[in-house]
């Protein structure tokens, strides 16, 4: 699914590779096409998405490189030649935050709602569902909820199911959770 979606924003940028490249137009109006365009189609059904260290690398990857056309590259005196922007003058620069925190707090949002919802609603069923049977052999794959409870470690949230009722203090955490970058 996340690759899929990786390619079909790549599609996106392709039709309007033009624009990126373009002098004509400011880096501001580049990044606002960028984010009403090509990041909502890479974060269509984030929510879902049991997202693990490798692609979450991959839609950086992604990212940094629509993020170095929109800026260009730098001249540097002392080598007297121009080079690439790193991923921390992108962010300087850019000011837009990290693809993977924008998935993190969609995903936690999408958690508080679902959590809110009675217990007889599919979704909450769905979510709370425990698969009964033994496991395949071999390492148990990453699981949606895994995600989730790292995420609020990470924010260090330990009374999460009194917290999602209280959409106020759920809505701080996710707040949190996009300014956090190694979340």
């Amino acid at each position: 699914e996340i690759i899929s979606r990786i390619r079909k924003a790549e599609r996106a940028y392709f039709t309007l590779h033009k624009f990126f490249k373009s002098k004509l137009f400011s880096r501001r109006t580049k990044i606002r096409l960028y984010m009403t365009i090509i990041r909502p189609m890479v974060t269509y059904g984030c929510e879902i998405w049991p997202t693990t260290k490798q692609l979450e690398k991959r839609l950086l990857v992604f990212e940094n490189k629509i993020l170095r056309k929109i800026c260009g590259p730098v001249f540097d005196s002392e080598l007297n030649n121009w080079r690439r922007r790193k991923n921390t003058e992108l962010r300087e620069i850019t000011e837009v935050p990290l693809l993977t925190s924008h998935i993190k707090c969609q995903r936690l949002k999408w958690f508080g709602h679902t959590m809110r919802k009675t217990e007889t609603t599919n979704t909450r069923a769905v979510m709370e569902w425990q698969p009964t049977g033994k496991r395949p052999r071999g390492r148990p794959r990453k699981r949606w909820m895994d995600g989730i409870r790292k995420d609020l470690e990470t924010l260090e949230v330990t009374n999460w199911e009194d917290g999602v009722q209280d959409r106020d203090y759920w809505r701080t955490v996710t707040v949190a959770a996009k300014i956090l970058k190694e979340l």
